[in-house]
């Protein structure tokens, strides 16, 4: 992956695609490492039970949903769809995008996207946004995260990470 899109693959000889390898199983190295120092669950962890909840409650959650705002919002419809769009009994959508996981690592603050979904009526579908914006904020902080969120719609809900910390696969 890193020779194909983040270096031209027609510029890069053996040599060189041998030193990513090798740097690449450092870097994985020294992060295994790191990780058993790490408490038992993580940040990424508490979030995702969050998340869960979330999915059982019917509401999409998703991690990386893409690079933007925008990407993130063509995402959740597409999941939407799989789950069978109005039939679904969806009740809205929470997630985070790509720029804002590389600024929860450099700072510690995620920012989260949230809707209550595809309400036509634009008073209830207001009301459900305040709801599921407020159960996130309230799982979240059930899962030990600081959460600041002024109730208003238009604003994204901000969750005190600390160090973003997530564990890679087992080797």
């Amino acid at each position: 992956m890193i020779t194909d899109e983040y270096l031209d693959p027609d510029e890069l000889t053996s040599d060189d695609r041998a030193w990513v390898k090798a740097e690449t199983a450092l870097a994985c190295a020294a992060k295994h490492v790191a990780e058993a120092e790490w408490p038992a669950q993580t940040e990424y962890d508490r979030l995702e039970t969050a998340f869960a909840q979330l999915r059982e409650e019917k509401i999409i959650a998703l991690h990386r949903a893409g690079n933007t705002l925008a990407d993130g919002q063509d995402d959740v419809r597409d999941a939407w769809r799989a789950a069978g769009r109005d039939a679904s009994g969806i009740l809205g959508c929470c997630f985070y995008h790509a720029q804002d996981l590389e600024r929860a690592v450099r700072t510690g603050r995620l920012h989260l996207a949230f809707s209550g979904g595809l309400i036509p009526e634009i008073a209830r579908r207001e009301a459900n946004t305040v709801a599921v914006g407020q159960r996130i904020a309230a799982l979240l902080q059930g899962v030990g995260f600081v959460v600041h969120w002024s109730g208003n719609i238009d604003e994204r809900i901000e969750v005190d990470l600390g160090q973003w910390r997530k564990r890679g696969p087992s080797a």
